[in-house]
């Protein structure tokens, strides 16, 4: 099989991770709860680790659902997030709930002889195999999501980015409804590209971009940028040199911030010396 029948299915799912996840990110990032998709994605193992130990196999449909299921519950949970005020009982909360769900997981499958390498395969995943099947319900799932948050793009935004009216932009309900793309997103993710990749494509590119641009559509495009550039070169790179595909990535995705810092500071110091030429 030549390389690009094997990268080309593994480049356009994270394609479809990188425009999900990169918005989602930056909504994450101005909420203060910077963990909370680590902690989903961490539920939606569980999901899947409960359903390796009824005996279903880690990838199934029935992994799926049960990592849906999981997600939905803790998405309807943090929902009620907003009412705790300070951002650091926030991050506690949440971190709290990725301590127990990683520490119930491994109970879980250490029960089976084979739980450690479907541990190993959740944290890691295996992008490279992922099929068009999967790839097809991803893109269903991620476009209805698209459409969702474009025709309610002002309702989201205010949520997250409104800091003088949050109380009067509060809504349950879409409060309730962003939380749940959290869990879709994550569900149906974190099956093939692993936790660890989810979560550095969640919060890397958009953090990074946060250090070059003010404005949301700038840091959006932007942070997709980034995460397109590791994510070309980590496919190319673990496959090349036959190395986990999920490590790889999030390896060169966590250079994005230094990276980002590096030409902040240039292009400032560019400025500045042109200032002082002029």
């Amino acid at each position: 099989m030549d390389a690009w029948q094997i990268l080309l299915p593994a480049f356009i799912m994270s394609v479809l991770m990188i425009i999900t996840h990169a918005y989602l990110g930056l909504h994450v990032l101005a909420r203060g709860i910077i963990f909370v998709d680590l902690a989903l994605a961490q539920i939606a193992g569980l999901g899947v680790s409960i359903a390796f130990l009824f005996g279903y196999d880690g990838h199934s449909i029935e992994a799926k659902l049960y990592a849906f299921i999981a997600t939905l519950i803790a998405a309807l949970a943090f929902t009620g997030l907003h009412k705790i005020s300070s951002k650091t009982s926030r991050e506690v909360t949440i971190g709290s709930v990725y301590v127990l769900t990683t520490a119930l997981s491994l109970l879980i499958l250490s029960r089976s002889s084979q739980g450690m390498e479907q541990l190993k395969s959740l944290f890691n995943g295996n992008i490279l195999w992922v099929s068009w099947q999967d790839i097809s319900l991803v893109a269903i799932a991620y476009g209805a999501l698209i459409v969702l948050h474009l025709i309610k793009c002002k309702q989201f935004y205010a949520l997250s980015f409104d800091d003088s009216n949050n109380q009067k932009n509060f809504s349950f309900l879409w409060e309730f409804f962003f939380f749940s793309s959290f869990a879709i997103v994550i569900t149906l993710a974190v099956n093939i590209a692993g936790i660890l990749m989810v979560f550095a494509l969640l919060i890397i590119p958009s953090f990074s971009a946060t250090l070059l641009a003010q404005a949301f559509s700038s840091r959006l495009l932007i942070a997709w940028l980034l995460a397109l550039i590791t994510c070309t070169l980590g496919l190319w790179l673990s496959f090349a040199a036959d190395l986990p595909v999920g490590a790889t990535v999030v390896t060169l995705t966590g250079l994005l911030p230094a990276a980002a810092l590096i030409f902040h500071y240039a292009m400032k110091n560019r400025k500045a010396a042109l200032k002082q030429f002029k």
